[in-house]
């Protein structure tokens, strides 16, 4: 079990983001970060993407393999955590292929619509 009080770039991590609006992920739910640990290291935050059960397909839906934590990753619902400002627990982590198919896949979200 990891002892960090910071989540890393790769981890699962479950966390409350209640209370929430519309069509966002609600409730005590894993989220996997994916930022670079100097956004962390400099604002305290992180960026997560929630974890969901949905069967929806969607191109930005990533269902997660090699862990214990199931479902897809929903990289179109990105949030930014204060994790200090709430109480989260360490869950696991992604493999390093895992993580690396989800940062190249999460990258269309922010892709000029131009291009």
């Amino acid at each position: 079990m990891k002892e960090a009080d910071t989540p890393q770039q790769g981890d699962i991590i479950k966390i409350n983001l209640d209370p929430k609006q519309g069509h966002e992920q609600q409730g005590y739910r894993p989220y996997v970060c994916l930022s670079h640990h100097l956004v962390s290291d400099y604002a305290n935050i992180a960026i997560f993407a929630p974890v969901s059960n949905t069967l929806r397909r969607y191109p930005l839906y990533v269902p997660l393999s090699g862990t214990k934590t199931t479902g897809v990753v929903l990289l179109d619902q990105l949030v930014t955590i204060d994790y200090n400002a709430r109480q989260w627990k360490y869950v696991e982590k992604v493999g390093n292929d895992m993580l690396k198919d989800l940062l190249q896949k999460v990258v269309v979200v922010f892709q000029n619509n131009n291009s």
